[in-house]
């Protein structure tokens, strides 16, 4: 399931705070993607909007970078979705991150 987009101005803001946060983390490209489970590669894309951003490597991003989702999407850029499919997902993921990874918290 990859996140719903508008256009690719939304997809480059969100790659802009990807890297921002990476960038104040002090964490390279190389470490973000492999802790993710992602290619430098694939992480360059996203970071630079080139790619769309499915929606467990945005939660993996969120782990690793240990910021809220909120601090990656504007509220503009979220489409609230209120599913148990969506808090199955989380809890799944939640169940895979190594622990001192941070969190992952469900709107």
């Amino acid at each position: 399931m990859n996140i719903v987009r508008k256009d690719t101005t939304i997809r480059a803001d969100v790659g802009q705070r990807i890297r921002s946060w990476r960038v104040r983390r002090e964490l390279s490209q190389a470490n973000v993607a492999r802790l993710v489970g992602i290619t430098q590669a694939s992480l360059s894309n996203y970071e630079t909007g080139k790619r769309d951003l499915p929606l467990m490597t945005l939660m993996g991003l969120t782990g690793v970078l240990n910021v809220s989702l909120g601090d990656l999407l504007n509220t503009s850029d979220v489409i609230v979705v209120r599913d148990s499919v969506l808090g199955r997902a989380v809890e799944q993921f939640q169940s895979r991150v190594p622990a001192g990874l941070g969190s992952v918290a469900a709107s």
